[in-house]
């Protein structure tokens, strides 16, 4: 019985899309080689923004630097916010083994040393266990922000500041809210 390759869905995405412009040429009397197949694929897929291959045993401790030096280095958010990182915990299913990471944000000001307002953004490694040990490959990281329903690919996606300053905002607004309505 043969059993299909299970791939992520951006895989699967991108080999579509390289097929049918493949098709598209070939239609049109354009011959490729293999070497132009593999680099037209080489184009539709982003670049690694952040190299998950520092990420070793013990998984807790090197996801915990690999995220600060992220958030400090390569996101460079440490410029306008302040952020506290914290391990949240881990749980496990029969494919994979989850280690949850939660880094609040937070904009003190000379007004405000206590911040009003904090945000906090949060991070999934998932270490698969269907794979053998020697092919597994390295773990996978997503984060999401604080009352959205989207994970975003560590690997693909920036941490931008505006998304963090959303947040704050949109909270400071509900707490004005609630002060006008004089309930407390």
């Amino acid at each position: 019985m043969n059993i299909p390759e299970i791939k992520p869905y951006e895989e699967l995405a991108i080999d579509t899309l390289v097929s049918v412009m493949n098709r598209a040429k070939e239609t049109l009397g354009e011959r490729q080689t293999l070497k132009q197949l593999a680099n037209s694929r080489e184009v539709m897929t982003p670049p690694v923004k952040v190299h998950l291959t520092t990420l070793k045993c013990p998984l807790v401790i090197t996801s915990e630097q690999l995220l600060k030096h992220t958030i400090e280095k390569k996101w460079r958010l440490t410029e306008t916010f302040m952020y506290q990182l914290t391990y949240k915990g881990s749980s496990k299913d029969d494919c994979s083994q989850y280690y949850y990471f939660e880094a609040v944000f937070s904009q003190p000001t000379a007004a405000y040393p206590i911040p009003q307002a904090t945000a906090s953004v949060f991070f999934r490694v998932e270490d698969k266990h269907i794979e053998p040990l020697e092919g597994r490959g390295v773990p996978g990281m997503t984060f999401r922000i604080e009352g959205h329903r989207v994970d975003h690919d560590v690997r693909f996606e920036t941490l931008i500041a505006d998304w963090i300053l959303a947040v704050i905002k949109m909270k400071i607004k509900f707490f004005q809210r609630i002060e006008q309505l004089r309930l407390f």
